[in-house]
């Protein structure tokens, strides 16, 4: 089977395409200009660099591709309005534009539960597409719904996954980033970290896009995936913190004062011209401060998706991967 997996390096991308490889498939990477290729130069793939505006470097990059992959853009809670733009529309555009051209057999696309905008209550793939007014949310949803649009157009056939939260080795917004602020004592609690942080371990959400790849029923579908378990966001963070040796955080301001405080900075933030993420963001006011709850019976009944690697494995994953990196005693 020949694949084209777009996201390269990052670590959701990567793991996919360790794991396509290993099932015997071919791989063929398609990296943007002026990322690192990472650890493709020690695989069997084929990487390409091609960015998401030229459509003729992404028609030459689909050309005999069977299944696609759309890993691109990762979680960002802060300054995403330019990735926005030119990944959601242009460049997402383009990748279908061209698969349509190519006539490539499926197409999966990574989307994410934040399109719901964060109810704080139970939901399935029946719930509507819900942008909470927040750059990136608001991106992300304008983006699937785009997906949508273009395959009944079209006719293309699409697959997307909704995770929840992505952990595990390689993870930077919700792994290593969140280790640095740990040990700069710079993250705070929301609601004393007590909500479901509706986790996703890498591996799992690689098996769920493996078998929406092949299944007939899934063409046309959107899954939700996550591990379907109750790990508070408390319980995360401790668990990083034990990483590295270093205390969890113990600050915490109820739901309302932090987004209060999260739009005072951003909009210091704003007005200063300043580009790195403020200490507090309105969308990790949201990731945190309501339960991550999102109903995944659909994936387990049309996929035969089950999370196959629980927390306390997950975690361990974490640690070997960052001793082998030599993170570990940062």
């Amino acid at each position: 089977m020949r694949n084209l997996v777009i996201g390269a390096p990052g670590f959701v991308a990567m793991a996919l395409t360790e794991a396509l490889l290993v099932r015997g498939d071919q791989v063929r990477a398609l990296v943007q200009p002026g990322r690192r290729p990472s650890r493709l130069d020690e695989l069997d793939v084929e990487v390409r660099t091609v960015s998401l505006a030229d459509n003729a470097g992404l028609m030459a990059a689909t050309q005999g591709i069977e299944r696609l992959f759309f890993c691109e853009w990762s979680f960002r809670d802060w300054g995403v309005e330019e990735l926005s733009e030119q990944t959601a529309e242009r460049g997402l555009r383009n990748v279908m534009a061209a698969a349509t051209r190519n006539q490539i057999g499926r197409l999966i696309y990574l989307s994410t539960t934040d399109v719901y905008g964060f109810p704080g209550s139970p939901v399935d793939e029946r719930g509507q597409l819900a942008p909470p007014g927040l750059p990136y949310a608001d991106a992300k949803a304008r983006a699937e719904l785009l997906v949508w649009e273009r395959a009944r157009r079209v006719q293309l056939p699409v697959v997307t996954l909704r995770p929840t939260t992505v952990y595990g080795p390689g993870a930077r917004e919700f792994g290593m980033d969140l280790i640095e602020r740990l040990r700069q004592r710079r993250i705070v609690l929301v609601d004393e970290g007590r909500h479901v942080a509706g986790l996703t371990y890498v591996g799992n959400l690689v098996d769920a896009m493996l078998l929406a790849a092949e299944s007939e029923q899934a063409v046309g579908q959107a899954y939700n995936v996550n591990d379907d378990s109750d790990v508070t966001w408390s319980a995360y963070l401790q668990a990083l913190a034990t990483l590295v040796e270093v205390p969890p955080p113990r600050k915490s301001y109820a739901r309302g004062r932090a987004m209060a405080m999260a739009w005072a900075w951003e909009t210091f933030y704003q007005l200063s011209g300043r580009n790195e993420r403020p200490p507090l963001t309105r969308l990790l006011v949201e990731v945190m401060g309501v339960d991550q709850r999102y109903s995944i019976a659909k994936a387990q009944r049309e996929l035969g998706y089950r999370p196959r690697v629980p927390f306390e494995q997950g975690m361990r994953e974490m640690a070997d991967w960052m001793q082998r990196e030599g993170m570990a005693a940062w």
